[in-house]
């Protein structure tokens, strides 16, 4: 049996769900609360659930799943970057005044959340691409 990249057993996935439902649910209850969206609160449950998703083994894990799980996570890290850069000098700092304004940016538990979505997504949209034998 070779090496494996991915540790976490295959159940860890239903952990991950709970995961972003707690999160899910924090980020609503908060709401609730004060009346204001905190994303920071749903995307660190977003990070947690993710990446017990994305890091557990599949029922078929193989050297293939192992370089599509690799395939997606370098585009997602990419294409992330490329996304969050322009949102923040777009959308966030495009009135910015250098002398005295602050700099804003999204947190890193968001950079990590949208990462691990657009992975997840790449990931099991290419593996629905294989040919059924392959699985």
């Amino acid at each position: 049996m070779g090496k494996t990249y991915f540790f976490y057993s295959y159940w860890v996935k239903g952990l991950g769900v709970l995961l972003i439902l707690i999160g899910l649910v924090s980020f609503l209850n908060r709401y609730r609360k004060n009346g204001v969206f905190d994303f920071n609160e749903l995307a660190i449950g977003l990070c947690f659930g993710l990446l017990c998703i994305f890091f557990s083994k599949e029922k078929t894990d193989d050297e293939m799943i192992e370089q599509l799980k690799f395939r997606a996570l370098t585009k997602a890290v990419i294409s992330t970057f490329l996304l969050t850069h322009l949102y923040n000098y777009i959308f966030l700092n495009w009135r910015l005044k250098r002398e005295n304004d602050i700099i804003l940016s999204i947190s890193a538990y968001q950079y990590l959340a949208i990462t691990l979505i657009i992975a997840s997504c790449l990931f099991y949209f290419q593996k629905m691409q294989l040919p059924k034998h392959e699985e």
